[in-house]
């Protein structure tokens, strides 16, 4: 089983940091804000493979995530939000993921994005030229 927690992993990255809006009553960053570190990695993912284009027929939907806590992340942070894929299906794509402060691992999360259909809003087929910007991101 491969290490989610090493950065080498990833083959997609985007910079945040962390807003004071974060932050809980503690002072860590909530567990929402780590969900939109994900969500904006997996919009930047999308976007650089053609997709959230207006032109488009097809979206993605976020179906699954499951989200393991490692380290608790504090302001001022900058940070570096990672992707790979695990895995293109027929409707679905999974995702790993990972948040670093420099090297320690933060957060890692596996997410299935659904491929949906604009008109319908039902799952369709992953396109051909989806399917061939994410390879470069496996």
């Amino acid at each position: 089983m491969t290490d989610p927690t090493r950065p080498d992993l990833y083959r997609f990255w985007i910079a945040e940091h962390v807003r004071f809006a974060d932050l809980d009553a503690l002072g860590h960053v909530n567990n929402n804000a780590i969900g939109v570190y994900f969500e904006q990695l997996r919009v930047s993912l999308v976007h650089e493979c053609g997709g959230f284009r207006g032109e488009s027929p097809w979206t993605v939907v976020l179906a699954r995530s499951v989200i393991d806590y490692k380290a608790e992340l504090r302001f001022p942070a900058d940070i570096r939000v990672g992707a790979r894929v695990a895995k293109v299906g027929n409707t679905s794509v999974v995702l790993g993921a990972a948040i670093f402060e420099g090297d320690r691992c933060i957060a890692v999360q596996e997410a299935v994005c659904v491929i949906v259909d604009k008109d319908s809003h039902r799952p369709t087929p992953v396109p051909a030229d989806l399917r061939d910007a994410l390879a470069r991101y496996v």
